[in-house]
């Protein structure tokens, strides 16, 4: 339905149907514009952990103060993510799709001229600000424009910032550092996000759902709270921190306090607050969003782990790295290539999960046994599996999300789904770190140290094999 083809009589009701019914728009297009704002957000991400170096010897300051530039990002995505739904639906997703690219936008131009650590950590949680929304928005706004026909195959291709980002990251990082110095890996965002905002206001739609009532700031308090303290105390516990040390106990305390307040508020009331809990009580949904926390842990084995491995055991260089991780990106292209198409057919959700995380497994198991990290066909043909595997994992999880949930739920739904994601990228990190600590040695790591932490990474592919178990073997009924 068109924006425009609303009357009087029915000027309540539109706002329903728009987001019931897929627009006009060219899925394609659409999804083509989404992922590339994603890709940015995602890319800066990965780019600027390779900026650290540079951040400690231009300000002149240690490698732990330099990770408050990353630290200050995460936790101003945190606080505002649970605010996604009632603003998609409030002002509409596109409109708040917009908004938030161009936050993203001022604070990565804000970062370039930093001239202090100080004001780099204060425009960097402004770049978090921006981001912040902007993975949850894009699925909503593929729901307003795809429907359930073709979601499948526009979702897929929105899972490829996720994988492929991590695998550029490191590459494009080091040649912009390398070339020209580290205020260009933020000024590269400005004309890709310019770009974005203009393509995003001519292309995508602008569906309202219905009118929510005021923000529930107690319940945004609460959970963004919650969510960012507990973030922040893993943080520093993967930073090395003893974990009986006040950085981290305090604010991990303070964090599950907060959220057990908002659970006990949620509980209470009989309006939904900013997550709603009763969407747990849908299995498909509570399937999903199971995988989406756990297989983090499989993810950041695959995205954080292989790299350090060619570099610390393999003596390889961070664009050496990246560039041997490219055999990763190319499997994933080939997974986007057939799976979105598949789903959108006569799919089994629930298998193609399974056989994804079984090529991850053999990914890892293959790392895993090595006693080399030199470069050799076999390790590549595991990074390529994975890459297939990844996509296939991914893409039908963010279908069965809303598998039999009504279109009005999509908004909520997509903003209880990014918190768990949130949560699972923050806990993941923090495992992943502790076992480097513990398995693999200063001084670098031989290939046989790290088979300890892939043999770990592989059992949390084994544990989201479980909730992957209880999704939807068909496609939606819903309409």
């Amino acid at each position: 339905m068109s924006e425009e083809t609303s009357t009087t009589s029915t000027e309540e009701e539109a706002p329903a149907d728009a987001a019931t019914a897929p627009t006009e728009r060219s899925p394609v297009v659409v999804a083509l514009v989404l992922a590339l704002g994603a890709f940015v957000a995602l890319l800066d991400t990965t780019i600027v952990g390779v900026a650290m170096h540079s951040f400690t010897e231009y300000f002149d300051v240690g490698l732990v103060d330099a990770q408050w530039a990353s630290t200050a990002y995460l936790l101003a995505m945190s606080s505002v993510i649970p605010a996604t739904g009632w603003a998609a639906q409030r002002f509409g997703a596109t409109a708040t799709w917009i908004a938030s690219l161009s936050v993203f936008l001022l604070g990565s131009l804000l970062c370039g001229t930093a001239w202090s650590l100080d004001s780099l950590i204060t425009f960097r949680a402004v770049q978090g600000l921006g981001a912040s929304m902007l993975f949850p928005l894009m699925r909503i706004i593929v729901v307003e424009v795809a429907g359930r026909a073709q979601m499948g195959r526009m979702m897929t291709m929105m899972s490829v910032p996720l994988l492929v980002a991590p695998v550029l990251g490191p590459v494009l990082g080091g040649t912009l550092i390398q070339e020209f110095s580290w205020r260009w890996v933020f000024f590269l965002n400005v004309p890709i996000i310019l770009t974005v905002i203009v393509l995003s206001a001519r292309n995508l739609p602008n569906a309202k759902g219905q009118m929510p009532g005021r923000l529930d700031l107690a319940g945004l308090l609460t959970m963004g709270g919650g969510l960012a303290a507990t973030i922040l105390g893993l943080s520093d516990l993967a930073k090395g921190t003893s974990p009986t040390g006040t950085p981290v106990l305090l604010p991990i305390a303070v964090g599950v306090l907060l959220l057990a307040v908002h659970g006990v508020r949620a509980v209470r009331s009989k309006t939904p607050g900013v997550v709603d809990f009763s969407l747990f009580r849908d299995r498909a949904f509570a399937a999903s969003t199971s995988i989406t926390l756990l297989n983090n842990f499989g993810l950041y084995g695959v995205v954080v782990l292989v790299p350090l491995f060619f570099q610390q055991a393999g003596g390889k260089g961070p664009l050496g790295a990246g560039a041997i991780m490219v055999a990763q990106g190319v499997g994933t292209a080939v997974a986007v290539l057939l799976v979105g198409r598949v789903i959108d057919t006569k799919s089994n959700p629930r298998a193609l999960v399974l056989v994804g995380l079984l090529l991850v497994a053999a990914g890892l198991t293959t790392f895993a046994l090595a006693d080399t990290a030199e470069v050799n066909v076999l390790l590549l043909a595991a990074l390529f599996a994975q890459g297939i595997g990844l996509a296939l994992a991914a893409a039908p999880v963010m279908v069965t999300l809303y598998h039999s949930l009504p279109t009005t739920s999509v908004p909520a739904a997509t903003t209880a789904n990014a918190v768990s994601q949130q949560l699972g990228g923050a806990v993941g990190t923090t495992v992943i770190a502790l076992l480097l600590q513990h398995y693999v040695s200063s001084a670098g790591g031989a290939a046989a140290e790290f088979g300890a932490v892939f043999r770990w990474a592989l059992g949390f592919v084994a544990v989201t094999a479980v909730p992957a178990l209880f999704l939807p073997p068909g496609s939606s009924k819903q309409a």
